[in-house]
């Protein structure tokens, strides 16, 4: 038998005048475990369909959308949606080559800031930070360098597998591309060669148009851009270059005008280290994207969350509110939708009303021994506004507090909107990001950074929004339905959720 779950989004939008009625869009995705080389090298892992990434599911403004996913892989498994806000259910919420370049080229591709990060060594020649570099480890305790396989770190093995190739027909004017990143912890900065990139939405939400010449993805985050085909026909190259430092890759795809002259292949903006090419290029300031219908935040918060984000203890353990971390045995637990009054007081929880306005803050610690990325933060549910960040400690109790003394630094008049939003990175200094959100949305919701290592080592918060108006939950969603019969939660006392649980 074949486990398998049903999810319907209606309306994905509101409609501005009566239009007739269409027929419900339907989807099968069929999840398998299987062996692929997306970029040459062949390895196990989750398809969607038998391909990845994933078919793409087309759908209009307004469509009512139905889903039915079947889990064929050999573990327990969750979809979530990006964008799609499920308000009023609780139910649904929830091609590339290997290039092996010389070490010492790749080494030369890191910014002057960071070069002494490098302890003057070279990167490997699988573009990777060296494991023997002080700042690759992460605790104090020993290391046993020869247990690691050459092949993680220092060996490459180049491919010839073919690239993507976006075909496009320049008497149309323009092209859209929509860009996702998937990447981890890698920051794929994007650009095409002798094209300016229009970015027009974010995280599904519509910005003010944005000119720019490149753009870095964080993991989670979405952009759609417009490219206008105005350039000599050609073959004109489209690079997605890691620009951290835990790794050199970059990934290359082209945009080829119909009856264009392959040799025309364009002037590049960025190099194989995402770096620009000149100080004319123009890379996307994400903390300057402006809502295209202007919205704008309350003037002050019910309730603050001041959270310590950081590594704490071991190499894998991670944490967003100090020295408590959302472990994986936390899925052995007892649903907290069953009864969320009883964890309202938990370290690993931020409760909220309905209807209230909620700030959260994020302070990432930094120091020499303990360098910390920029965490894509994930919210679930509805977006938030992102008000301001900034370096060093953050050292007040609110917004509003901090605003008396660096007001420059918060923008309340018409800040982004986002639902995935990325930290500072802090490398010998801490960091801060400040967020606003409205309680509209009462459920059971969840924060998390989107590195997966650093999701499953714990870096994550339960959200119960509304607590005071929460939803009722069908039976077979409580503790005497499947979820709580199969869940392997052992010793469920009964329990009468407000608003109805009839169990």
């Amino acid at each position: 038998m074949k486990p398998s779950i049903l999810f319907c989004f209606i309306g994905l939008g509101a409609a501005l005048h009566l239009v007739p009625s269409r027929p419900t869009k339907k989807f099968e995705l069929n999840l398998t475990w299987d062996t692929k080389a997306p970029d040459g090298v062949e390895r196990q892992q989750a398809l969607i369909n038998g391909q990845f990434p994933g078919p793409p599911l087309i759908v209009d403004e307004g469509d009512d959308v139905e889903v039915t996913v079947n889990n064929f892989l050999p573990y327990n498994t969750t979809m979530h949606w990006h964008g799609i806000e499920c308000a009023d259910s609780i139910l649904i919420n929830g091609k590339g080559r290997v290039r092996c370049l010389d070490p010492a080229y790749l080494t030369s591709l890191t910014p002057p800031p960071l070069t002494y990060l490098l302890q003057g060594m070279n990167y490997t020649a699988k573009g990777c930070l060296p494991v023997r570099n002080t700042f690759a480890q992460t605790t104090t305790a020993q290391h046993n360098y020869t247990a690691i396989p050459p092949s993680m770190f220092d060996q490459c093995k180049a491919t010839e597998s073919t690239e993507e190739v976006i075909k496009v027909n320049p008497l149309k004017g323009w092209v859209s591309l929509n860009l996702i990143s998937s990447a981890s912890i890698s920051i794929p900065t994007v650009s095409v060669n002798n094209h300016s990139l229009w970015v027009y939405e974010v995280d599904g939400q519509y910005i003010v148009p944005t000119k720019v010449d490149a753009l870095s993805l964080n993991n989670g985050a979405r952009y759609s851009v417009l490219v206008q085909l105005n350039k000599t026909p050609g073959n004109y190259l489209i690079t997605a270059a890691g620009s951290g430092i835990n790794q050199k890759v970059a990934g290359y795809g082209t945009l080829s005008y119909v009856n264009g002259d392959p040799s025309v292949v364009g002037k590049p903006s960025i190099d194989y280290g995402g770096n620009s090419i000149s100080t004319d290029v123009v890379v996307l300031d994400e903390t300057k994207i402006k809502p295209l219908i202007p919205s704008r935040p309350s003037e002050q918060a019910d309730r603050t969350y001041l959270l310590s984000v950081g590594r704490i203890e071991k190499a894998w353990k991670w944490s967003l509110n100090g020295d408590h971390s959302y472990g994986m045995s936390m899925e052995s637990e007892k649903p907290m939708l069953w009864d969320p009054q009883s964890q309202a007081d938990s370290d690993l929880v931020i409760a909220t009303n309905n209807d209230t306005w909620v700030d959260i803050v994020f302070a990432v610690s930094g120091e020499a021994k303990n360098i910390q990325p920029g965490h894509p933060i994930h919210k679930h549910s509805n977006r938030v506004y992102v008000l301001g960040a900034g370096t060093g400690q953050f050292n007040w109790t609110s917004v509003a507090e901090a605003q008396q003394e660096i007001p420059e630094m918060f923008n309340l008049v018409d800040p982004p909107m986002r639902d995935t939003f990325t930290t500072l990175p802090a490398l010998e200094a801490p960091s801060w990001m400040a967020v606003r959100y409205h309680v509209q949305n009462p459920g059971a919701f969840f924060l998390h950074c989107h590195i997966d290592p650093h999701l499953t080592g714990g870096m994550a918060l339960a959200i119960l929004d509304g607590i005071d108006a929460w939803p009722s939950i069908p039976p077979q969603y409580g503790p005497k339905g499947h979820w709580g019969k199969a869940g392997q939660i052992e010793n469920i006392i009964d329990i009468d959720v407000r608003d109805g649980y009839q169990g």
